[in-house]
């Protein structure tokens, strides 16, 4: 992993006014952080893939969507039960769309 994104990584999450980073900049910072170390960073790596998923620039492209969600799935196995409340729901929303956007695929020959 590059040190100097890691560090840029890490600067962009300390100047953040809130407590999880989101919009254009939280996909590339927790995929940084999470090349780090996962554990710690999956919760979040997944929140923003999501986001990612839901934005206009990939909703005419099934394919960047598919891979969007096909990584968020491998982040979830990084999260911890015992750690994250959430994970089984995130685990559900990431299934559910995964299976979904399959089928779309699917039926529609591509």
């Amino acid at each position: 992993m590059n040190e100097d994104l890691v560090l840029r990584a890490r600067v962009r999450l300390l100047l953040n006014d809130d407590w999880i980073l989101s919009g254009e900049d939280a996909l590339w910072v927790y995929r940084a952080l999470f090349a780090v170390n996962p554990r710690v960073h999956a919760h979040r790596l997944v929140h923003a893939l999501l986001d990612a998923v839901r934005s206009p620039l990939v909703a005419d492209l099934p394919r960047a969507r598919l891979a969007l969600l096909e990584e968020a799935a491998t982040a979830t196995a990084w999260m911890d039960n015992d750690r994250d409340p959430y994970r089984p729901m995130l685990v559900n929303a990431v299934l559910h769309r995964l299976t979904a956007l399959r089928e779309q695929l699917d039926g529609a020959g591509q």
